[in-house]
Order: C-alpha cells, then structure tokens, then sequence
C-alpha cells in the first residue's frame, strides 16, 4: 500500500469542498485490557457485531497489530457464533499448521519452523500464531483458502518423500527435497520448485505417487501454485492475479459450504488487497468482494477494517547470513496524509492503542468528482474500508524461527 493515500491526499488538493472542513474531532480510541477491546472506538466495532458475518482485517504485513486486534475481536464475536478464521496461506500448508498447534502449541510451531522460517507465511510470526490458537482452543477452525506459498513447497517435499512406497517415488521426492533446499539455502529464486517445475515434473509426480490420494492432492497443490507463481514471473501479472484469486474463492467457497452451520461467521486476516469491496487497483474482483454478496444472501453484514499504522516498528523479510527478519523503524507518509485531509492532528493518535477512524466522512467529502480524481489505489482503499485503524506505537511482528 505505499503511497497510496499519500497520493490520495495530493490528488485530494485539488478539490476545493476537500479542504471546506474544520479540524475534526478527535478519533475514538480503543485498547485491549485482558484480552478485551475496549474504549470509545471498541464500543463502535462491539455494536456492530451482532449482525456482522465476516470481520475483514486488511493489514499492511509485518505488525503485530493486525492479529492483536483481531483476536480481541474474535473475542467479542464468539458470543454471535463466529467460530472460524481465514487464514492468507494454502489449505495443505494450514493443516499442517493446526496439526503442529494442536499437538505442541505456538512454542511448538516455532520449533516446527527451525531452519525453514519461510515454510508458512504469516503464521510464522507469534502473534498470528496465537491468533490461530485462539481459535483452535475453543473450538474454531482455521480455513487456509491461498495458494500454496513459495516457501510450503519444502514440508509438502517432505510429506511426499514421507508418503513414498517405493524407491523411485522415493529418489524422485528426495531429489527435488535436496534441490529446493539448496535453492533456498543459496537465495537461488528461479531454481526454487514452485519457479522451476514443469509439467515434465508434475507428470513425474503423478506417475510416482499413482493411486495414492494425499499425495496427488499435494502435486494438484503445488501444480496450481507453480502456475500462479510463474505466470507472474513471466509478466503476466493479470493472469497469475485472476488465477490466484479464482483460487481463494473456490477453496473459501469449499470450506464455507462444508460447514455444519447455515451461515458460518469467519474473521479475515489478509493483505488489504484482498479484502476491501469493489475492483481492486490490480484490475481483479477479489475475495473481499465476495464475502459482501454471501453475507446479504443471510441478511447480514461485513466489517471491513484497514489496519495500517502512523508510527512504529514493522518486521521486514530481509535475508542474509545474519538471517531472514528485519526490524525497521515505521513512519506512513500515507496514513499522515489521510489524517491532514480529514482534519485529524496527528498528535490526537494514540501511542498506547489504536485510533478507529470512519472513513465514510472522507467519502462523502470528497463526494463524485473528489473521488473520481483519485488514483485507483486510493479509490479502493478509501471506497473499500469501512474504518482506517492507526496507532503511533505500532509493534513489529514477533518471527517464531530465524
């Protein structure tokens, strides 16, 4: 997302009625006090949950913020039923997860992960692994509905020459297994599985693991994904795009209708691509959208949240012989820009919580024309959301392996 509401605010400069305003109140403000979402902005989400089927949190990666707060929310909602979370990773990858949750716990998880901090994305950082726990502690379930991420394909290598019956399966696994390790190992992308395979291998595959059911759903798995990956690589972005969220919407469909309740409630934690309403700034009708149209056929609603902080730390993926995870000071020339343009002091965001802002003022200030002269990653984002969530004491993601 960067830039993208700082390019809001200065194609916003040009329209006169964006300035018309007086300085705005101060925003409501929420903290979490024994797991609880409380204060002035928390009353708002709280009253607004009994309806709501699907709580979508878009987030900027890498704080810790964004999982904090959606299980103080998944708190708050398990008295309406919400029992599920959907999770930005492949459904093979996420069970794996559960697996190692369930039998060992966050702590657990993070040992799973020694060696291989990538093989799960986000659930490799503490606070989206206790997020999960949450759920899987009372009850809950965890829907993984991505593809199968670059990093996956070693456990799901592993699981294959785990499940081989014989020698060829078995030498097959086991050298493509050494093979991605290497390339990972040597930060060697385009010789990394799910950038190099070709139907030559997945044909292999298939032949090595004839008749044998979890295997081939990982080689359908990695098929999928390899395509996605690829086709990004080559320059057709569009393509790997609309294939990838063809993808989520078909495995969040599966899931959704598999459950034993009419009209399951889910929380969302994902990239903010994926979760605001409308045609994204990538040309792509994503699974945000989707939810919209499968909560009015229940008569209820979604709660769209963009997490994004002024201030603070974020965790960065940055390789290197000291490891994979970086901490960086954060500063969002984004969110001030957003705040400058609704009236809001900067010194009115809290250090300790977070400030809930609606956005719906800001759309109707802008009005038509406003809103038809912004850039299309901001049009989205702003028409997307429902409330911008901020802090100026935003905590960096926490790796559970490096």
């Amino acid at each position: 997302m960067k830039n993208l509401l700082l390019a809001l605010a200065l194609s916003v400069a040009a329209v006169a009625q964006a300035h018309a305003q007086d300085t705005a109140p101060m925003p409501p403000v929420m903290i979490i006090e024994d797991g609880a979402l409380v204060g002035d902005g928390a009353d708002v989400l709280n009253a607004k949950l009994g309806n709501t089927q699907f709580i979508l949190i878009g987030e900027e990666h890498g704080f810790a913020d964004a999982p904090v707060i959606s299980r103080a929310l998944a708190a708050s909602a398990w008295r309406y039923g919400l029992r599920h979370h959907v999770v930005e990773a492949g459904p093979i990858a996420t069970e794996w997860a559960v697996g190692v949750l369930r039998g060992d716990g966050v702590d657990g998880l993070g040992v799973a992960l020694g060696g291989r901090p990538l093989a799960l994305p986000f659930l490799n950082m503490r606070e989206d692994a206790e997020l999960a726990q949450y759920f899987l502690d009372n009850r809950g379930k965890l829907w993984g509905i991505d593809q199968e991420f670059i990093g996956s394909s070693i456990l799901h290598l592993e699981r294959l020459e785990d499940l081989a019956r014989n020698d060829d399966a078995r030498t097959m696994a086991g050298g493509l297994l050494e093979a991605e390790r290497t390339a990972f190992s040597t930060g060697a992308q385009d010789r990394m599985f799910l950038f190099s395979a070709n139907e030559e291998t997945f044909s292999g595959l298939e032949t090595a693991f004839a008749n044998q059911s979890e295997a081939l759903s990982i080689v359908t798995a990695l098929r999928e994904s390899a395509s996605i990956y690829q086709a990004y690589a080559s320059g057709r972005n569009f393509k790997s795009n609309t294939d990838r969220i063809d993808l989520m919407k078909a495995q969040f469909m599966e899931q959704y209708r598999g459950s034993r309740k009419r009209a399951p409630r889910a929380l969302f934690k994902m990239g903010a691509i994926h979760l605001g309403r409308g045609t994204t700034f990538l040309n792509t009708f994503d699974i945000g959208s989707l939810t919209e149209g499968v909560a009015a056929s229940n008569g209820m609603e979604v709660m769209r949240l963009l997490i994004n902080p002024l201030e603070g730390e974020q965790t960065q993926i940055r390789p290197s012989p000291d490891g994979f995870f970086t901490t960086i000071a954060y500063e969002s020339e984004d969110v001030a820009g957003v705040l400058e343009m609704m009236g809001i002091d900067a010194d009115d965001i809290p250090v300790d919580g977070w400030a809930l802002i609606d956005l719906a003022p800001l759309r109707f200030q802008l009005g038509q024309k406003g809103l038809n002269a912004l850039p299309n990653e901001a049009r989205f984002m702003i028409l997307g959301y429902d409330y911008l969530v901020t802090t100026r004491g935003a905590k960096a993601a926490t790796p559970l392996a490096n």
